[in-house]
């Protein structure tokens, strides 16, 4: 079976590397993502999860998020914000996140999260 594609977006490389190598090495697919632009024809070929910075050069990874959830097209895909950002919780919860990752995280705290929305099926 496929391993399950994550999404990543983050406009800072050595984030976007770490994810990918631990995504990589945990068992999924990964693709990855420096602006919204890498959103734009999500719906085609939507992935397991969408993890998404919540800053991001020209838009927010909050508003992508809350566009996402609010179309018909792509409201069933996880989207989980990972952020430094002060209450982070309560900007994932306003644009309807399924979850989220205070940075600095901890490398088995983001496996848990990953897993919860994107399973691998044995």
């Amino acid at each position: 079976m496929a391993p399950k594609t994550i999404l990543v977006i983050d406009d800072d490389e050595d984030i976007l590397t770490l994810l990918t190598t631990i995504l990589k090495d945990a068992g999924y697919a990964v693709t990855v993502g420096r602006d919204v632009t890498s959103v734009y024809e999500i719906e085609k070929n939507p992935p397991a999860l969408l993890l998404i910075d919540n800053w991001l050069q020209g838009k927010s990874g909050h508003d992508i998020c809350w566009q996402l959830k609010n179309d018909l097209r792509t409201i069933a895909i996880p989207v989980v914000l990972i952020s430094a950002t002060a209450k982070l919780d309560e900007t994932a919860q306003r644009c309807g996140a399924d979850d989220f990752i205070c940075k600095p995280f901890d490398i088995d705290v983001l496996l848990q999260k990953v897993g919860r929305f994107a399973p691998f099926q044995r």
